[in-house]
């Protein structure tokens, strides 16, 4: 009987040093999600800028992120600096996708589609997406590059699948 129960304390032990680990690294990435959303949201009330000072594929919210300082962008979440001329570049220079937001270079990237029906829940687009030749947005904003696929399907086709490729045409609803 000794021995049974000097297994179990032992797998015990062994399960709370493992456990432990475990639990203060959740807290930790919780913590720091929540600081990231606060640093993303904390100018909602702002005034928006006008769409074509935008960088192509961010959101009228993002723009603080998108101005040049000193000549320079700050990645946004893993803060490296870089020339602002390097953005949108096709060359993924963020360890967070952050200055690729119009292109495909960056497999964890986002691309925020130009305009859409509800502009507060605007639709994001992984930035793998872009320029694949099948629009994902209804303004066909994240197909910019025009490419047309050599096995294009006939419009209506298109319209009876609700996928549409590339050249896009304009599909947003408008509700005001």
């Amino acid at each position: 009987m000794s021995q049974k129960y000097k297994i179990n304390f032992f797998s015990r032990k062994k399960l709370h040093f493992f456990l432990k680990p475990i639990i203060i690294l959740s807290v930790i990435f919780i913590i720091y999600q929540l600081i990231m959303f606060i640093q993303l949201t904390k100018d909602v009330n702002k005034e928006l800028p006008s769409p074509p000072n935008l960088v192509l594929g961010t959101h009228p919210l993002q723009s603080q992120f998108y101005t040049p300082q000193e000549g320079q962008f700050s990645c946004i979440t893993s803060k490296e600096k870089i020339s602002f001329d390097s953005l949108n570049d096709n060359y993924c220079d963020c360890l967070d996708g952050s200055d690729e937001p119009g292109t495909n270079a960056c497999s964890n990237g986002q691309f925020f589609c130009t305009e859409q029906t509800d502009s507060f829940y605007p639709k994001l687009v992984p930035s793998t997406k872009v320029n694949d030749g099948i629009c994902d947005c209804c303004d066909g904003s994240d197909e910019w590059l025009h490419k047309v696929l050599p096995f294009r399907l006939s419009d209506a086709v298109q319209d009876k699948l609700k996928r549409y490729q590339s050249p896009c045409s304009y599909k947003c609803n408008k509700h005001k």
